[in-house]
């Protein structure tokens, strides 16, 4: 037993010291350190899921956006439709008017001086007289712009209550010109403003497009308008849902090159103003909207294309003043769905006819380009550029053409591309639920401001 025992203390002894070499290493590597668990909150909480919305075999996705403010009131929809029907009994004070120039005479004199229908967190309604920019009643009530240059006329002005704090503008009566006394009419509008930038009114918006367009592609189906110029199928095979819907958003932003040079945030803004603006005012959303061109309403639709579809397409049923039927939602979007198959003229060879036919996403982009452009030049431009027909390098193209394909592809993939919208986001969430705190902190601070002066 001796003889062995010699040998086992030394087999001991070496396990011993590899056991503390490998204590020694772990040591120095922090492996026998408890694995550290973080149970902190993130800083940052997830957006809410997106909202769904049925298309007529598609689906559409709400963009994402702001939450509603604290202060605004929870029934908004109600306090919106209350301040349109208090506006709709109001008139506009003409010897109170201060016209902007010498030749604004009678009624004109009110064109740029509004009425504001205002509501608080409560749900209490006043109304804001502002005369020449300027509140003038009641005291205590500040009504100022939120963006520079942009409430100086018109029917959708982005006006905030700046004091008292926790109160919004939800409608306002103005002058437009139009038919009435001195050629002018009283319009009653929701201007967009953040504070209405809300998930309820962004969902009302893309809901409302939902519905007309819907109505007016299932008339068109039903009327059997046939397409033009391909045997055997029916305009809303190419006018469909998804594209007349992005079509028409991409109309309503409101800067092309800001929109194009502008990262997500930007973009979103513009889409989430478009939308809100529909679900505020749903069908008479930029009914006075007019471009230097004459473009009018909803898709901007040119009084000699809109005269030739209705002539091309009488089955779509179009009226013959073309002004009601640029502006009546309808109509214009009969007119944009027909629109599409008439752009299948240029396309005479048959392989390009089987090219698009075949390939959704290439003939929709192409369509869209040739809906702000004549899709003759946009034909010469794939002729000439090939694949790159889009490209800044490509010069047979407009330039103007080449932003609003920006608009159309970006808006498209946030409405109807789930993976392209939960990328985008990504990319904004962090900076939207920032703002919006600070928004939030920014009317607490305010508050007390007014709660300590008003216990003074």
């Amino acid at each position: 037993m001796r003889r062995y025992f010699k040998p086992l203390l030394l087999v001991l002894a070496i396990l011993a010291i590899v056991m503390l070499g490998q204590k020694v290493v772990h040591k120095l590597m922090g492996l026998d350190e408890e694995p550290v668990v973080s149970h902190s909150i993130p800083s940052i909480p997830l957006p809410p899921p997106p909202r769904q919305i049925e298309v007529d075999g598609y689906v559409a996705y709400v963009p994402p956006g702001s939450a509603r403010l604290l202060d605004v009131p929870k029934n908004l929809v109600d306090a919106v439709a209350e301040g349109k029907e208090l506006l709709t009994s109001k008139r506009l004070n003409q010897a109170q008017c201060v016209p902007s120039h010498a030749l604004q005479l009678g009624w004109k004199r009110c064109i740029g001086d509004y009425l504001v229908a205002a509501v608080n967190e409560t749900g209490k309604l006043q109304v804001v007289d502002v005369y020449g920019g300027e509140s003038t009643s009641p005291s205590g009530f500040s009504v100022t712009c939120e963006r520079d240059g942009a409430c100086d006329g018109g029917v959708n002005p982005p006006f905030i209550i700046s004091s008292p704090p926790g109160w919004t503008a939800v409608a306002v009566r103005t002058a437009v010109h139009g038919d009435g006394p001195d050629g002018v009419d009283g319009a009653v509008y929701v201007p967009y403003s953040t504070r209405l930038d809300t998930p309820a009114f962004r969902e009302a918006g893309l809901m409302y497009l939902r519905d007309a367009v819907l109505a007016a592609y299932y008339e068109m189906r039903a009327k059997d308008v046939r397409s033009q110029f391909i045997e055997g199928r029916l305009v809303t095979d190419f006018g469909t849902p998804d594209h007349i819907i992005t079509l028409i958003l991409t109309e309503q932003m409101w800067s092309d090159t800001w929109f194009a040079k502008g990262a997500d945030l930007e973009r979103l803004q513009m889409l989430d103003r478009a939308l809100v603006t529909l679900g505020l005012n749903r069908w008479k959303s930029f009914s006075y909207t007019k471009s230097w061109a004459d473009a009018r309403g909803i898709g901007q639709i040119v009084g000699t294309p809109y005269k030739a579809i209705r002539e091309q397409y009488p089955r779509a049923d179009l009226p013959k003043d073309d002004v009601w039927g640029r502006v009546d939602h309808h109509n214009a979007i009969k007119t944009m769905i027909a629109h599409t198959d008439a752009e299948w003229w240029t396309f005479r060879e048959d392989s390009q006819r089987e090219f698009y036919l075949a390939n959704t996403w290439e003939r929709q982009l192409v369509f869209a380009a040739g809906y702000n452009a004549n899709i003759a030049t946009v034909k010469r431009a794939i002729t000439a550029c090939g694949d790159s027909w889009r490209d800044e390098s490509c010069k047979t193209l407009p330039t103007e053409t080449r932003l609003y394909l920006v608009k159309y592809e970006w808006i498209h993939g946030v409405l109807f591309d789930p993976a392209f919208r939960a990328q985008v986001e990504k990319n904004t969430w962090p900076t939207i639920y920032e703002a919006h705190k600070a928004v939030q902190a920014d009317y607490a601070r305010r508050h007390d401001v007014a709660t300590a002066q008003a216990t003074n």
